[in-house]
């Protein structure tokens, strides 16, 4: 028996080779989509869950209360972790860590290598990180000892052992103590190689004890095993918070504790570490993902209960010879099936032939095997095929086998065709789909489009940016350096800054005058620039003046303050000048404020900032150069930079480009929304081409009748084609508020954002109109040319 139904089956797809085409080519592409989609969700999803003892690792996180402002911040200070373990059973080890860059000198070789991270000791108690040689209890405990990881070794050392051998970097000498396994690629946190925290420690050379407003280090705890540990910890914070640190003009409201494996998808605070995700952006795709897989189940549906009224007389033969409804269920389920495995096939290859372009895209090694594949693999292809042929079958075969005999044999009217009002549903379902990812698709590109075009308040374009690459020799050589750099043809400007715009500014603690004469604390964003930075970048001075150039005054004394900081002490920008700051040691006051510029992504609001001079600081020199011959400017400035700096390595990147990085996420989410809506909208079509193809054979006769009446080719064409029309002018009325309501959601992401007009949706609706219209007037004009003889002829 079962043999016979799969042969019937069969015998059914190859009689009706156009349907069966349409089904199995929609149901592949929409698990194609589906499949990528999953692969690239998973992926995300997995960040920091090879780690052994992931769900005990937590990171503290700091809720920081000013008299102005309140500061989530990622970062802590350095007795929070050596703190909470002596004070806290439930912690059982921690480990802190910093973000350091160094030149590494190799024989005549100068490297920048970044991506260096200060660590305790500890990082390999707490983190599953293999160490491959050395001891993980003594490789950092010793200052100036260094864990490197297999593919650095390997750019130092080549093939030779690293431990013992030692590399210069910054001027001093660093000794191998380990080798790492490289970090895997779904962690947050990243490294070439690890530094000893002990480095740093001795460097500063005083008491971390009372250090707990230095807010630049991230520190992660391991909880000691068993339930409620979390609970616990959290509950005790606030009493840890009253007998640790003293309470003034700023201070910890609470210092929560974020689990390792929810750090890379999380909202992120001030100062974050290693790669981020985008929670949105899964969402979103996944949304999209399930909308697609949803159009194709109902492209099956829809053409499966349309065909049905070509077996009729089968089902009615199958019963009056006795064949119970079960069996003929179980039949039609079986085909359903049996197209779901081809369409599931044809899916899963089409994904691993795309998966290529599809990693290009989102930038990311995703990995999808088929042959010999893994038991993920062909447990999702069993799972997807079984599910897919269930759900879009059901339906079908329970209305093909409901039908009684007489009813068939004797014509009465309730048929098939008595179940158009779902398919109209349907379809218009697949449209409101449609329409809501083309919509919402042309909206994120236009808000694009306004990040690139905003008026940012500084001057972003032409501006080369070149690294010092941490050369202490470079300190005393900043102006002789620009000086020379501006004699080379096309150098229009020369400034030196520690951060550029774009790139996390310096976060201090400082003190200012308020009105009362009281000095107010408070942590500020903090960059250290020379006197040609806000020239060269076009930045606007309001009130006061700009630093002097050679002033040993402003160098020493001397503040400068943007808009907003002036706006958060309640002053206005003339009441500014001479108020007194004493930060980081240096004591001076306000000379200057800035019209506010946008030194953070348009994500977050322009945050208060304060500019002073510090040559110790400065990391980057940005050259403003001219557009035209833009080649050979730069291969000029590199040849002058070698000369100048003893080969220092000429590291060098466009400002424009690395700001625009900030949106990244937002534009990969634009264009894989834009290809997965086109697709959307190309299995939407597939299945309008084959119920307009039924609707066609169904009305061949009544074609024919009113072409013999003297019905004209547009008269017939505008009869097949007005129900489909009307059902996506229906889907558009439906699809605007579930667009607006998805895209303002989005849109809460950024301070900026579009207005949401009506074009973009007249846009979509009429685009979705216009490749509908094509695909149903290609059948309707093939319709109305026929012969109507032949139609009248045939019974």
């Amino acid at each position: 028996m079962l043999r016979n139904y799969i042969k019937t089956a069969f015998r059914s797809l190859l009689k009706n080779k156009g349907f069966s085409i349409i089904n199995i080519l929609g149901l592949a592409i929409g698990i194609a989509s589906f499949v990528l989609i999953a692969l690239y969700v998973n992926h995300e999803l997995s960040y920091d869950r090879f780690n052994q003892k992931a769900d005990r690792i937590f990171r503290i996180v700091e809720n920081l209360r000013t008299e102005n402002e309140m500061l989530f911040q990622s970062t802590s200070s350095p007795p929070m972790g050596p703190a909470l373990a002596s004070q806290m059973p439930e912690v059982d080890k921690f480990v802190r860590m910093q973000d350091w860059s160094f030149l590494v000198r190799k024989g005549d070789v100068s490297v920048f290598e970044e991506g260096c991270l200060l660590s305790d000791s500890s990082v390999f108690d707490i983190f599953s990180f293999p160490l491959l040689e050395g001891n993980p209890k003594k490789a950092l405990t010793e200052p100036y000892s260094i864990v490197l990881t297999t593919s650095t070794a390997k750019k130092y050392f080549g093939d030779e052992p690293p431990l013992g051998k030692t590399l210069n970097m910054n001027g001093e000498e660093y000794k191998v103590t380990g080798l790492v396994a490289d970090v895997p690629e779904n962690s947050h946190i990243r490294f070439n190689m690890l530094v000893s925290f002990r480095t740093w420690s001795d460097q500063v050379n005083q008491p971390m004890n009372n250090m707990w407003f230095w807010n630049g280090f991230h520190t992660y705890l391991l909880l000691k095993e068993g339930e409620g540990q979390v609970e616990k910890l959290r509950a005790k914070m606030p009493d840890f918070i009253t007998r640790n640190i003293e309470k003034g003009g700023m201070y910890y409201e609470d210092l929560p504790l974020q689990p390792l494996t929810s750090i890379y998808l999380e909202t992120p605070r001030s100062w974050e570490n290693g790669k981020r995700g985008s929670q949105n952006n899964i969402y979103t795709l996944s949304i999209i993902a399930g909308f697609i897989l949803l159009i194709a189940c109902f492209n099956y549906i829809n053409l499966a209960t349309a065909r049905a009224s070509r077996r009729l007389k089968e089902v009615g033969l199958r019963k009056v010879l006795g064949a119970q409804r079960r069996a003929l269920v179980y039949q039609f389920l079986g085909e359903s099936i049996i197209v779901s495995i081809l369409a599931t096939c044809m899916g899963f290859m089409l994904a691993a032939l795309v998966l290529p372009v599809f990693n290009t895209l989102v930038e990311t090694p995703l990995v999808f095997s088929l042959f010999p594949g893994s038991l993920t693999t062909w447990g999702g292809f069993v799972l997807i095929a079984l599910v897919l042929g269930l759900l879009s079958g059901v339906y079908p075969a329970l209305v093909i086998s409901g039908f009684q005999p007489l009813q068939i044999f004797r014509g009465a009217p309730q048929s098939i065709f008595g179940h158009n009002g779902l398919r109209k549903m349907l379809v218009s379902v697949q449209f409101v789909i449609s329409i809501v990812l083309l919509a919402g698709t042309l909206i994120v590109f236009e808000q694009l489009d306004l990040l690139r075009s905003r008026d940012l308040g500084f001057v972003k374009e032409a501006t080369l940016l070149i690294r010092n690459n941490g050369d202490r020799a470079m300190v005393d050589r900043w102006e002789t350096v620009k000086g020379e750099l501006l004699k080379v043809p096309g150098v229009l400007s020369a400034a030196a800054c520690s951060t550029v715009p774009g790139e996390p500014s310096n976060n201090l603690y400082a003190t200012i005058e308020m009105e009362d004469g009281k000095l107010s604390p408070s942590n500020i964003n903090t960059n250290f620039i020379d006197s040609d930075f806000l020239p060269a970048y076009g930045i606007e001075i309001i009130a006061g003046r700009n630093f002097i150039k050679g002033s040993r005054a402003d160098d020493t004394t001397a503040f400068i303050i943007n808009e907003t900081a002036v706006k958060d002490f309640g002053w206005k920008p003339e009441q500014a000048l001479g108020k007194k700051v004493d930060q980081n040691g240096k004591r001076g006051t306000i000379i200057g404020v800035v019209k506010d510029y946008h030194y953070q992504s348009l994500h977050h609001q322009v945050a208060p900032l304060i500019l002073q001079e510090n040559k110790w600081a400065y990391s980057t020199l940005s050259l403003k150069i001219r557009s035209d011959d833009m080649q050979t400017i730069i291969k000029s400035i590199g040849i002058k930079w070698k000369d100048l700096t003893n080969n220092l390595p000429y590291r060098y990147s466009f400002l424009d480009e690395e700001y625009d990085r900030l949106y990244k996420a937002d534009a990969q989410l634009g264009k894989v929304a834009g290809i997965f809506a086109g697709l959307a909208i190309a299995v939407g079509c597939l299945g309008l081409l084959g119920l307009t193809s039924f609707s066609v054979e169904r009305r061949v006769k009544e074609i024919g009748i009113r072409k013999v009446l003297g019905a004209t080719l547009g008269n017939i064409v505008l009869i097949i084609s007005k129900e489909f029309v009307g059902l996506i002018l229906l889907s558009f009325v439906i699809a605007i508020p579930i667009t607006w309501f998805l895209i303002t959601r989005w849109l809460d992401n950024f301070t900026d954002k579009v207005t949401i007009g009506p074009i973009n949706f007249i846009v979509a609706g009429l685009s979705v109109l216009t490749i509908a219209w094509i695909t149903i007037s290609y059948l309707s004009f093939k319709a109305a040319n026929s012969n109507p003889t032949k139609a009248l002829r045939n019974e």
